[in-house]
């Protein structure tokens, strides 16, 4: 699958980069295999990841382990472009963070912790190494994250209802142009009753339709204005949001700064 590869950092031990995925179409690329193990964390859009039948959903939310020997296949959803940044172990160097996770391991990040990461990024891309080491960040944010309860291809564990809407809901919200929708709608575009969807996904996610759509549109938010977005107004109101103050409000909750404040660091 066509890709660029920008350097964030090298050390004896990993190397961080942000990689932006081209594909001309939404079907499974061909099979990798990774050369060291690999850490890939959420920047923008989505993308699906299968590994020995399991589907892991890289969600804007969800980090996602790539282990050596292990063979997986990509396919990106619609929407906007999609990036991740990807910290691999260098060859032969042994890492606790990239080593640690079992095969095929997800987290699930809350929104703090996706505002940490992309302040994390956002230095190393500038020079600035003048903070908590990559290594230490990764550990303490994943040790505190919560495992992405992510099912089989093949039907069993994530039920299929669940998939439908994770995926809807992804899709949606990284689609500026895409029209507003409830979760009746995520509903209707899972083929289930709102009642038992939302049982089935705190189920099987451990999140409700509600805090899992929570932290899609707060992780998009942390995107666009990680791009320059100078209409906070325009912003809530395309993500969802009845007002400014409504998205001001859910990110002095859920990440601890405004969005202007979040702006000015992410794009010094």
């Amino acid at each position: 699958m066509p890709q660029d590869r920008t350097l964030l950092q090298q050390t004896a031990t990993f190397r961080v980069e942000r990689v932006l995925l081209h594909s001309p179409s939404l079907q499974w690329s061909a099979s990798y295999e990774v050369a060291s193990p690999r850490l890939v964390l959420p920047s923008s859009g989505s993308t699906e990841f299968r590994m020995a039948g399991r589907d892991l959903l890289l969600d804007g939310l969800t980090a996602v382990s790539l282990p050596t020997g292990l063979p997986y296949q990509m396919k990106p959803l619609a929407g906007a472009a999609r990036a991740s940044i990807v910290v691999s172990a260098q060859p032969g160097a042994a890492s606790d963070v990239v080593d640690a996770p079992p095969a095929c391991a997800a987290w699930s990040l809350a929104p703090h912790a996706l505002w940490l990461l992309r302040r994390h990024w956002r230095a190393l891309a500038r020079g600035d190494e003048r903070q908590e080491p990559t290594q230490a960040m990764l550990q303490r944010l994943l040790s505190h994250s919560t495992p992405a309860a992510q099912g089989q291809g093949q039907g069993q564990g994530r039920p299929a209802a669940v998939q439908r809407a994770q995926h809807f809901m992804a899709e949606r919200t990284a689609d500026t142009h895409a029209a507003r929708w409830t979760l009746n709608d995520v509903a209707d575009a899972a083929c289930c009753s709102l009642f038992h969807l939302a049982r089935s996904f705190r189920k099987h996610t451990g999140l409700s339709l509600h805090g899992y759509r929570q932290r899609l549109r707060l992780a998009a938010a942390l995107q666009r204005l990680e791009e320059g977005e100078r209409d906070i107004a325009a912003l809530a109101h395309e993500l969802g949001y009845s007002s400014q103050s409504h998205l001001g409000s859910a990110f002095m909750r859920e990440i601890g700064v405004t969005p202007a404040s979040a702006r000015r660091v992410l794009t010094v």
